[in-house]
Order: structure tokens, then C-alpha cells, then sequence
């Protein structure tokens, strides 16, 4: 945890410095036209679970060129992104907000409906506060998690249609790993390193 707020802080002087420049760029091809008011059109902030920690928005950042900050908390639940999300884009403006939540909310039984609530109320305050969010779909489950298989994928559906009713661009990480354990780590969870940069090509593509 200490590292990851060691992170935050880092990447928060990051973005501070990006500020300057951040006018000048206009954020890439997904917000080109779009009004930022405000908000650093080259600044993203991730938010999620323990995938997020894990490292994707490190590697976004590399090959973006622009500054990723990582919210990723490690256990965490939707719910818990839906009450952060408004302290985060007060705290930072970002032009971008990465949700990635919802294999932890499975996993203790929530139900969809909660989720995609969760979801909604990050997304909206996203588009409220003008920044734009991208919304995505679970990485898939296997081995010891396997027993959450089927709901992983019945979940990302949901999350795809509250993209599309939303008007929010979608990074399918679900397709992007296709049916298959290999970017997985042995608990058939957690990504290892080549999963984690497969999640930051996947939100590099949509930004861009």
C-alpha cells in the first residue's frame, strides 16, 4: 500500500509538470473535439483493484508519454471506486479516467446489478466533471478462480452494454486475452508482466 501511495505522489508532481504542455496536446485521438474544460487533457488517472496496482497504468504511461496515476487498490470493490471516484477528479482533473473494476465484487458474490451501478456512478461523474471515461471488461479467470469463469464473462457483457448506453469508449480486455490462461499467473487471476502490458497496449489502442 505504502508503495502504491509512494507512487500516486510521484505521479502527482508528474502530472503537475504535464499541466503546461497540456493544452498544447489535446489528449490523442479519442478526445479530439472533446471540451476538457478544466481538466489536463494529458493527464489519466487509473482506477481499480489489484490489477490495476499490479503495474498496467506504469506501462500505459511509458507509451503514452503523458502521465497515468495509479488508484489501484488491492481487494477492492466497485463500490468502493464509486465512492473515490469523486476526491479523485477533484484532487487531480484528469482528461482520462481508466475504470477497471468488478473480479473482486464476483468473487464475493455481488450482483451484477450492483456492479454496473458502481460502474454507472463512476462513469457519470466522469462525464460530469468533463473528463472522459473508458470503461473495461474483466481479464478472464482460471484454475483456482475458475469457478467464477462463466459470471466473468456474463459480467463483461453488461459492462460492453453500459459502454455502449453510456457513449463511452470500451477497452475489451476480455477479447484482447481471448479464452485462454497464458498472461495469467499460476492463480489464474492476477496477470503476470506480459498480461499486465497486453491491459496497457489494450488502453493505448482505445486512446489512441
Amino acid at each position: 500500500m505504502q508503495r502504491l501511495r509512494t507512487w500516486a505522489q510521484v505521479a502527482g508532481v508528474a502530472a503537475l509538470l504535464a499541466w503546461a504542455v497540456g493544452c498544447e496536446d489535446g489528449g490523442g485521438k479519442l478526445g479530439e473535439g472533446h471540451d476538457f474544460g478544466p481538466n489536463n487533457p494529458n493527464l489519466h488517472i487509473a482506477i481499480g483493484d489489484s490489477i490495476t496496482a499490479g503495474g498496467y497504468p506504469e506501462r500505459l504511461a511509458a507509451l503514452l508519454g503523458k502521465p497515468v496515476i495509479n488508484l489501484g487498490i488491492p481487494g477492492s470493490k466497485s463500490d468502493s471506486g464509486a465512492s473515490r471516484i469523486g476526491s479523485a477528479l477533484s484532487q487531480y482533473r484528469p482528461g482520462y479516467v481508466l475504470i477497471l473494476y468488478g473480479a473482486n465484487d464476483v468473487t464475493s458474490g455481488r450482483s451484477f446489478a450492483s456492479i454496473i451501478e458502481n460502474l454507472r456512478i463512476m462513469v457519470q461523474a466522469s462525464k460530469n466533471n468533463q473528463s472522459l471515461p473508458v470503461l473495461a471488461t474483466l481479464t478472464p479467470m482460471f484454475y483456482e478462480h475458475a469457478l467464477w469463469a462463466e459470471s466473468v464473462k456474463l459480467l463483461n457483457q453488461e459492462i460492453r452494454a453500459l459502454a455502449s448506453a453510456e457513449g463511452v469508449a470500451l477497452a475489451d480486455l476480455e477479447s484482447a486475452f481471448g479464452d485462454t490462461p497464458q498472461y495469467l499467473q499460476s492463480d489464474g487471476l492476477h496477470p503476470t508482466a506480459e498480461g499486465q502490458q497486453l491491459i496497457a497496449q489494450t488502453f493505448y489502442d482505445v486512446l489512441n
